[in-house]
């Protein structure tokens, strides 16, 4: 004996052709509507269509006269009643209940099963800046505007841990973080400050985010961060920096596993973190990392940078409306940029990447 199943896949393997030979069946020779019993329908349907069995024909009759008792379609004659009898009508009736059915099925399986609402702990007292999915441990890591760091568990979102960023240069009152970037390739945290500089965490030390770097001496404040390591050269890896001066900064780290900045003599302060400064990246002194800049943006405020690996381009965005979108092109062997500029009428404030489809959205 058939099944429902076997219905559906009928259905779904005739064409627009065979449901025009199936409504010439319920025409007679004058042309007039006729109704067909299951003997008729299975004969003339399996020799008319030339598509599926006897047995799918009459499964697919059997299921028609079903849905016209339930929903009343029978035609009122007496053989009609007595025998079981289907027209045009009533098959379209079934097929269109069937799409119904079919639509209403696939919407509720794409309806995700959300789980109840909770009420989560949060350790921020003003705004977050930034929310981190660390990959190798699954969990969440979080700061806010004042510089407290959350870490949670991937879960349920538990509460794990929380710190209070150390930076002597400013007091805590005064400290404001403005973005932060995980450096996953190397186990740490960058976090740019209002302060004009950006600290660079240890997030596996013994001590609690401990202060590795300090790059001072920057131009003007960081406002957005990113970072890419090379999939095929772990130990090269881009933070991109944009800041309210308008201008686009990137730090090309060479030798990353070992250290991001070169060892020398370098000046401490009583975080006793490294003190590095800009002005000698600039001048190229240190040689595990060297920079390239541009200022497209200026005077307008850089609001997000995103480095795009396979095309070694720089794209950033501002509400300028003649710099809404720029691309800064890495010429082949030298550092210098070949920018290229985009103009909207309101500028653009947000934006990303998508480097399946290696599409760029902003609004």
């Amino acid at each position: 004996m058939g099944t429902r199943m076997e219905v559906a896949q009928l259905e779904s393997r005739m064409n627009t052709e065979d449901y025009r030979k199936l409504q010439g069946l319920f025409l007679d020779p004058s042309g007039a509507s006729r109704s067909l019993s299951r003997s008729e329908f299975i004969h003339l349907a399996w020799s008319s269509v030339g598509r599926g069995s006897k047995e799918e024909y009459g499964l697919l009759f059997d299921s028609v006269v079903v849905t016209q008792e339930h929903r009343g379609l029978l035609l009122d004659i007496d053989a009609v009643k007595e025998e079981g009898r289907i027209d045009w009508g009533g098959l379209c009736s079934f097929l269109l209940l069937e799409l119904s059915d079919k639509v209403k099925n696939t919407r509720t399986s794409s309806v995700p099963c959300w789980k109840p609402p909770r009420t989560l702990t949060c350790p921020h007292r003003d705004q977050v800046q930034k929310v981190l999915h660390l990959q190798s441990s699954g969990q969440y890591l979080t700061v806010s505007k004042g510089g407290t760091v959350g870490l949670r568990d991937g879960e349920d979102m538990s509460l794990l841990h929380t710190h209070r960023l150390q930076n002597s240069t400013v007091t805590p009152k005064d400290l404001w973080v403005t973005d932060m970037v995980l450096l996953h390739n190397v186990h740490k945290i960058a976090v740019s400050f209002t302060s004009k500089e950006v600290c660079f965490y240890d997030i596996l030390s013994k001590q609690d985010f401990n202060c590795k770097y300090k790059l001072q001496g920057l131009k003007f404040t960081p406002w957005c961060l990113d970072y890419w390591v090379d999939p095929s050269h772990p130990d090269q890896a881009v933070l991109t920096l944009g800041d309210i001066g308008g201008q686009v900064s990137a730090l090309y780290f060479t030798s990353a596993h070992i250290s991001l900045f070169e060892r020398r003599s370098m000046r401490m302060d009583s975080d006793s973190a490294d003190i590095i400064l800009w002005d000698e990246l600039v001048k190229g002194k240190d040689r595990s990392c060297y920079t390239v800049t541009h200022q497209a943006h200026a005077p307008a405020w850089v609001r997000k940078v995103h480095y795009l690996g396979s095309l070694e381009a720089f794209v950033s965005c501002s509400t300028r409306p003649q710099s809404s979108m720029v691309i800064g092109w890495r010429e082949r062997d030298s550092r210098s940029l070949r920018v290229t500029s985009f103009l909207t009428k309101r500028g653009v404030w947000d934006m990303d990447h998508h480097l399946g489809l290696n599409l760029i959205g902003g609004n």
